[in-house]
């Protein structure tokens, strides 16, 4: 209509990237844990409400003062589970991504393998590129590499990355367990839910701080 304006709202956010606080080296431990969490709790909240994010980063994720926010849903699927509101729908997705199967969507070196095979994604893609980038938090190494696209795909598909600990000696076991559960190749291998994943990140992170007490 004449005289309309039309102008888009988005929330200013202080701090910096996951990206950009990657290129500065590995991230203490102690500090990727809680991180790490607050990651896994944004994607339990988001996978509750049906909404799979397909594209998780280190360039989606916005380290502020308040926490780590998760960003840019713009390869979102909506799964619609039971009890969804149109409401609901319009508030999480106000573009929903429409998705031919067999298309490659994402950034390679964070995608499941059943992503690059462009099969249908779920929660368990996100987790496995959650714990790609986990894996990059601690280790400050990608967990899969490759000189080509052609190259970096078959590292997605068939590599498992060594250890973090054998790159990190201050990972324990219970962190090496939890990164390799992520990386699964089968989705059924991995954590069925970020809320699980979440749980086991609390649980490592208060059992690594009260044996730094102890130690102390």
């Amino acid at each position: 209509r004449e005289g309309t304006v039309e102008f888009l709202v988005m929330e200013y956010l202080e701090g910096e990237s996951l990206e950009a606080r990657l290129r500065k080296g590995p991230i203490p431990i102690e500090e990727a844990l809680q991180i790490a969490i607050q990651i896994a709790s944004a994607l339990d909240a988001a996978h509750r409400r049906g909404m799979v994010h397909r594209d998780l980063k280190p360039g989606n994720v916005m380290l502020t003062r308040s926490g780590a926010k998760l960003l840019d849903f713009g390869l979102a699927k909506m799964n619609e589970p039971a009890g969804l509101s149109d409401t609901d729908v319009t508030q999480l997705a106000p573009h929903r991504a429409i998705t031919v199967q067999g298309t490659i969507l994402g950034t390679l070196q964070y995608m499941s393998p059943e992503q690059l095979e462009g099969k249908e994604a779920d929660a368990r893609s996100d987790i496995f590129s959650f714990g790609a980038m986990l894996y990059e938090m601690i280790t400050d190494r990608k967990g899969f590499a490759g000189s080509s696209q052609a190259t970096l795909i078959a590292a997605v598909m068939s590599v498992n990355p060594p250890p973090v600990s054998t790159l990190q000696p201050m990972a324990s076991p219970a962190l090496d367990r939890l990164v390799r559960t992520c990386l699964a190749k089968s989705p059924d291998d991995r954590w069925q839910s970020a809320g699980d994943l979440s749980r086991e990140l609390e649980w490592i992170a208060e059992t690594g701080s009260k044996s730094g007490s102890e130690a102390g």
